[in-house]
């Protein structure tokens, strides 16, 4: 009876692993894992974040000595005011007016966003390593499936055969190998930092985010545009001076918009990337942020590891006791007829 009782939950163990993994779309999620992880692994890499530092820093310096010293100096040449320099510079080039007025607003989120990266760097790396740093994140979809093999196999074979003992010392065991192996692979760490990861980038991740993210980038590079193609050369005539000419004098005057300048085009196309993989990423993203689903962390996926195994693992520890308990009990009872005899 105990037996049987045992076989019945480790059946429900191994039913439950097999199903859900289907049922929650594991393969489809994991697979998702794998394609983000793999076009985002560059970004959170220590060169990839090292260039995009450094990108920012350079865009952030331009923008305020721009603002704060080469408007005023450029309007006082002129005989402007700095709201009226900027005001003609913005009817005439309205690229760059657009691109002017709304850097107050794109700065600071493009500031924000690479401020994540940063923070986020060690989770991604250890979202990164699931199961493993040289597994793929499709190989969780894959153990679901063989554990829950091996655990209906075992309780089959409690049903069928008389051998119970040694099955159940298999169950006990497949029951302490998963706890074990989830601890030892870190799973609620990487869980967790999936959980952050994830929370930090989810309003990113969206049409709508990555639409705006992508509307931001768009104006900033119109303005850099017409602002190389048409802006300095129009103000070079209005200063009396050549384009090359006034290239170098902000150079000399304003190095860090000198360097902006140069350095722009650049910048901008690897922000670009960036921001077209956040645009190729958003599908990915959810079915990743859906693991278990969508309403519940990722760290309940230790839960749906720990508990089926401490089921097994109470399952086969009490039908092991059971066995000899019964197995002492029939000596016990055999002993008197013993003495008797000798007697």
């Amino acid at each position: 009876m105990i037996r049987r009782i045992a076989a019945g939950l480790v059946l429900l163990v191994g039913a439950f692993w097999l199903v859900s993994t289907f049922a929650l779309g594991y393969s489809g999620k994991t697979a998702a894992v794998d394609d983000m992880t793999g076009d985002f692994r560059p970004v959170f890499s220590d060169a990839g974040l090292k260039q995009t530092n450094a990108d920012i820093d350079t865009v952030n310096a331009f923008a305020a000595q721009f603002q704060k010293e080469a408007v005023p100096a450029l309007a006082q040449q002129l005989g402007m005011t700095p709201d009226e320099f900027v005001g003609t510079l913005g009817k005439q080039y309205p690229d760059v007016g657009a691109g002017m007025q709304q850097l107050p607003e794109s700065l600071p989120y493009f500031n924000g966003m690479v401020d994540q990266l940063n923070q986020q760097q060690g989770n991604f790396h250890d979202a990164d390593a699931i199961p493993t740093g040289f597994l793929p994140a499709k190989t969780v979809h894959w153990l679901f499936v063989a554990l829950g093999i091996v655990a209906v196999g075992l309780g089959l074979s409690l049903l069928r055969t008389s051998a119970g003992r040694r099955l159940l010392i298999g169950v006990v065991a497949l029951g302490v190998a998963v706890v074990a192996v989830t601890f030892v692979l870190s799973v609620p760490q990487k869980a967790q930092a999936v959980d952050d990861m994830t929370g930090a980038f989810r309003p990113v991740f969206t049409d709508a985010g990555a639409q705006q993210t992508r509307d931001y980038l768009t104006t900033i590079q119109k303005m850099d545009d017409q602002l190389n193609a048409e802006a300095l050369a129009g103000l070079a005539t209005m200063l009396g001076v050549t384009p090359d000419q006034l290239a170098t004098s902000l150079g000399e005057q304003f190095p860090a918009v000198g360097a902006g300048l140069q350095k722009m085009p650049d910048i901008l196309a690897r922000f670009d990337t960036l921001v077209t993989k956040i645009e190729n990423n958003v599908d990915t993203f959810q079915q990743a942020d859906a693991i278990p689903t969508e309403s519940k962390p990722t760290t309940w996926l230790v839960a749906q590891l720990l508990v089926p195994a401490g089921i097994l693992i109470l399952a086969g520890g009490g039908g092991l006791l059971a066995s000899r308990r019964r197995v002492e009990g029939a000596r016990s009872v055999r002993s008197p007829d013993r003495v008797g005899s000798v007697g």
